[in-house]
C-alpha cells in the first residue's frame, strides 16, 4: 500500500504562541496528565503551570535543590503525584497538599539507584514507575508497597536515556516496558517476571528509502535518545543520535518506516501527538520529533494497517519550526498545544496555524 499524498494548507506550519517564564536557569524536562503539565529545572523546582493564565500555579523544590532531569505524572490512584528525579533519587510531591511552594515531598526517596536518574515512566494505570540511570540500570517500584517487582535481568551498556511502557491490548500482554540507551539498544521487558523479552541493537543505519525535506544525514553514533508508542500499541518510534526518526514493530522490532535525515543533529526527542489530529489525517497519527538542530517537526505516522504486518506503514513530513534554542523535552497538550522544554528558562507553546489533511 502506497503512503497517501498529502496536502498541506498553506498556514499549516508550526508557530510559537506563548512562553511560560519563572524557571531560573535551563529547562530539562516536562511531563503531563489530562490538564496537568509540570516542568523541571536546572534551578532545582518542579513548577506547576496554569495554561490559561501563562503562569506558574504551583512551585516545588527537589531534594537538596538538585536539578531536576526527569518527571512523571501520576495516574489512577496516584493520579494527585508528581514524581521527579534529582541525583541518584526520585521524589514524589502531593498536589492536594496547601501551598503555592512547596518544600518537602511526600514522599523523599523511591529507593536510591546507581547513579544519575534520567529516564522516568509511569503505566496506564499508575501503579508502577520505571526508573532509569547513567550507569544503564533499569528499575521498576510499585507504588502500592505490598510487593514488588522482580529486578530486571539485565541493563544497558551505558546511559539508559529513556523509557516507555508499552500501552494496554498493544498486543503484549502483562506489563512490558520498552528502554532505550546510549550502547544503541532498545530492550523491551516483562515487568512483572523481570525478563528481557528482546533486544534491539539500532547501531546500523537503515537506507535512505525517502525523502524527508531534511539536511543530509549526520553521521553520529545511533544512540536511542527517545521511544514512543503509538496509540495501538503495536509500533513505536524511535529518536536517534544520527538524525534519524524510526518506526518499528513493538513486537519483534523490525522496521517499518524511516526519516533517515529527519534532524540535521542527533534526534532527541520523539512523541506521538493524536490530540493533534482531526478528521482531515485520516488513519495517520501525528508525531512531533525535535532534535539538536534546534528543529521541531510534525510528522504523519501511518502505523502498520494490522498488528505483525511489515508493508503499509509510513512516515511523511508535514510541519516544522526552527527554535531559538536546542530543545530538551517536547510534550503535546490536551488543548492541541505543544510545549517545548530546552536550554532557556522559558517553555515554549507551540501550535499548528493551519490545516492539514491527508488525501486518500
Amino acid at each position: 500500500r502506497r503512503p497517501a499524498p498529502i496536502s498541506i494548507d498553506p498556514m499549516g506550519e508550526l508557530s510559537q504562541a506563548a512562553s511560560l517564564r519563572g524557571h531560573r536557569g535551563g529547562v530539562n524536562c516536562l511531563a503531563g496528565e489530562g490538564d496537568t503539565l509540570v516542568s523541571g529545572g536546572e534551578d532545582g523546582t518542579v513548577r506547576l503551570w496554569d495554561l490559561g493564565a501563562q503562569r506558574t500555579a504551583r512551585a516545588m523544590v527537589a531534594p537538596g535543590a538538585q536539578a531536576v532531569n526527569a518527571l512523571a505524572v501520576g495516574r489512577g490512584g496516584c493520579e494527585h503525584f508528581v514524581f521527579g528525579a534529582a541525583g541518584r533519587d526520585v521524589f514524589a510531591y502531593d498536589l492536594r497538599a496547601p501551598g503555592v511552594l512547596m518544600r518537602e515531598p511526600a514522599v523523599p526517596s523511591l529507593g536510591g539507584s546507581s547513579d544519575e536518574v534520567g529516564a522516568l515512566a509511569i503505566d496506564a494505570a499508575g501503579e508502577h514507575v520505571a526508573i532509569g540511570d547513567d550507569s544503564g540500570e533499569v528499575r521498576v517500584v510499585n507504588l502500592d508497597g505490598d510487593s514488588q517487582p522482580p529486578e530486571l535481568d539485565a541493563a544497558h551498556g551505558s546511559i539508559c536515556a529513556c523509557l516507555a511502557f508499552r500501552p494496554a491490548g498493544g498486543g503484549g500482554g502483562g506489563l512490558e516496558l520498552l528502554s532505550g540507551g546510549t550502547d544503541a539498544f532498545a530492550v523491551r521487558w516483562d515487568c512483572l517476571t523481570g525478563a528481557t523479552l528482546c533486544s534491539w541493537c539500532l547501531a546500523a543505519a537503515a537506507p535512505p528509502a525517502q525523502s524527508d525535506g531534511a539536511a543530509p544525514r549526520v553521521i553520529n553514533p545511533r544512540h536511542v535518545h527517545s521511544l514512543a508508542f503509538e496509540p495501538g500499541g503495536t509500533a513505536f518510534a524511535a529518536a536517534l543520535g544520527d538524525g534519524s526518526i524510526e518506526l518499528r514493530d513493538a513486537n519483534h522490532g523490525a522496521l517499518l518506516a524511516a526519516a533517515p535525515s529527519a534532524h540535521g543533529a542527533a534526534a532527541s526527542q520523539v512523541v506521538f501527538a493524536p490530540q493533534l489530529g482531526g478528521a482531515g489525517w485520516g488513519t495517520a497519527v501525528p508525531l512531533l520529533s525535535a532534535g539538536d538542530d534546534s528543529r521541531l517537526r510534525l510528522w504523519a505516522c501511518e502505523p502498520p494497517p494490522a498488528e505483525g504486518a511489515s508493508e503499509g506503514a509510513s512516515l511523511r513530513a508535514v510541519g516544522s519550526a526552527s527554535l531559538a534554542q536546542k530543545p530538551n523535552w517536547v510534550l503535546p497538550h490536551p488543548s492541541g498545544v505543544v510545549c517545548v522544554a530546552g536550554t532557556s528558562d522559558a517553555v515554549g507553546v507551540w501550535r499548528v496555524s493551519g490545516g492539514i489533511r491527508i488525501r486518500t
